[in-house]
C-alpha cells in the first residue's frame, strides 16, 4: 500500500523555478521527472526532485515494493524508521518493503534522485531461491536498510545497473525483459552478501513504529473527516503527548500539520486529475473554508490551486 502520492516533490515556486539548474548529459535531462516501466514486469525506475526545504515534502509513507534510491546531485536526507541518513552524489540507499520512510531536504541546492521499486514477487518464481535469498532480506524487520558509499563495489555496479536499465526502458530491445529481470537477481545478490556480512544486523524495529504507523493509517483513511488530536492518539491508543512526541520522531511534524499536509497532498491530486471546482476540492479533502484552503495551498506549494491546476495539465 503505497501511502504518499506522485507530488511529494513537486513545488511550484516561480522563483524556485528560476534557481533550478541541472547539470549531466543530454540523455540525464532528457530523463528528468520521468517514470519508466518495464512491459509486464513490476518494476519502476524514475527520476524524482527533492527541493530545498520551504516546499511541499514527501510524508513518512511505506508500500509493498523494495526501493533502492540513488543520488545522482545535490544531498538529501532519507529517514528510515527512527534514523536519518544524509545521501551524497553517487550515494544509494536500500529501503526495504513496509519500512516507514521519506526523503526531503535540509540543504540549499535540489537533489536529484533516481529511484528503483521492485516487488518482490519478480523474484519468487523460483520457489528454493526465493528461500534461501530472498525471505531472509525482506521478512527482517530489522534489516530496514542500507546505505552505500558510492565507491563501495557493490554500490558502483548497482549504480551501473541503473543507467543500464534505463537504456532498456528508452530502447526495449527484443527480449529486453530477460534482461531486466537478470539485473534485478543481480541486485539482490548483492544486497544478499551484504546483509550476511553483517555480524550483528542494528535493531530498527520497535513498538512505537507499530503506533506511529497505525496513527498515519488512521488518517490517511480518515482525512476527509473533521480529525482531532484525540482522534489520531486514540487510533493507538496513546496519550495526546505520546502521539505529539511519536511524529515529532518519525514525521518531523506536529500530528495536524501531517494532517494538513496529507489533505493538501490529495487536493493537489484531484486538482490535477478532475474538473471540480476548487471549493468542492477544499470540502472533499477535509479542510472545508475556501479562503483557509486557499492561503494553506500557497503555504505548501508555493501557488493557487487554479495556477496548480493550470501549470500540471
Amino acid at each position: 500500500m503505497f501511502l504518499s502520492g506522485e507530488y511529494a516533490f513537486v513545488y511550484c515556486s516561480k522563483e524556485m523555478e528560476m534557481e533550478i539548474v541541472f547539470s549531466g548529459t543530454k540523455k540525464d535531462i532528457d530523463r528528468k521527472g520521468k517514470r519508466y516501466e518495464f512491459g509486464p514486469l513490476p518494476v519502476v525506475l524514475e527520476q524524482k526532485t527533492v527541493f530545498p526545504e520551504g516546499g511541499h515534502e514527501e510524508l513518512l509513507h511505506w508500500h509493498d515494493e523494495l526501493e533502492i534510491i540513488r543520488v545522482r546531485s545535490g544531498s538529501i536526507h532519507c529517514h528510515v524508521n527512527d534514523s536519518d541518513q544524509l545521501l551524497n552524489p553517487g550515494e544509494l540507499c536500500f529501503i526495504n518493503f513496509d519500512t516507514l520512510h521519506r526523503v526531503y531536504n535540509m540543504e540549499q541546492t535540489v537533489g536529484d534522485l533516481d529511484v528503483l521499486t521492485v516487488k518482490a514477487d519478480l523474484l519468487a518464481h523460483n520457489k528454493e531461491i526465493y528461500e534461501k535469498y530472498i525471505i531472509p532480506i525482506i521478512h527482517n524487520p530489522d534489516f530496514s536498510h542500507v546505505q552505500m558509499d558510492g565507491r563501495n563495489s557493490y554500490a558502483r555496479l548497482i549504480s551501473d545497473i541503473f543507467d543500464s536499465l534505463y537504456e532498456l526502458a528508452e530502447e526495449k530491445p527484443v527480449g529486453y525483459e530477460l534482461d531486466v529481470i537478470g539485473y534485478i537477481f543481480m541486485i539482490f545478490r548483492r544486497l544478499y552478501q551484504i546483509y550476511i556480512g553483517q555480524d550483528e544486523v542494528p535493531v530498527s524495529y520497535t513498538s512505537d513504529i507499530s503506533l506511529q504507523r497505525r496513527m498515519s493509517t488512521y488518517i490517511y483513511e480518515h482525512y476527509q473527516e473533521k480529525i482531532t488530536l484525540d482522534d489520531i492518539a486514540g487510533a493507538a491508543g496513546v496519550s495526546r503527548s505520546k502521539c505529539a512526541g511519536l511524529f515529532r520522531k518519525y514525521t518531523q511534524k506536529t500530528p495536524v500539520n501531517f494532517l494538513n499536509s496529507y489533505r493538501l497532498e490529495m487536493a493537489a491530486r484531484m486538482l490535477t486529475s478532475t474538473d471540480e471546482p476548487v471549493s468542492y476540492i477544499a470540502n472533499a479533502c477535509g479542510i472545508g473554508e475556501q479562503s483557509y484552503f486557499n492561503r494553506l495551498f500557497m503555504k505548501e506549494f508555493g501557488c493557487t490551486p487554479l495556477e496548480w491546476r493550470k501549470a500540471k495539465r
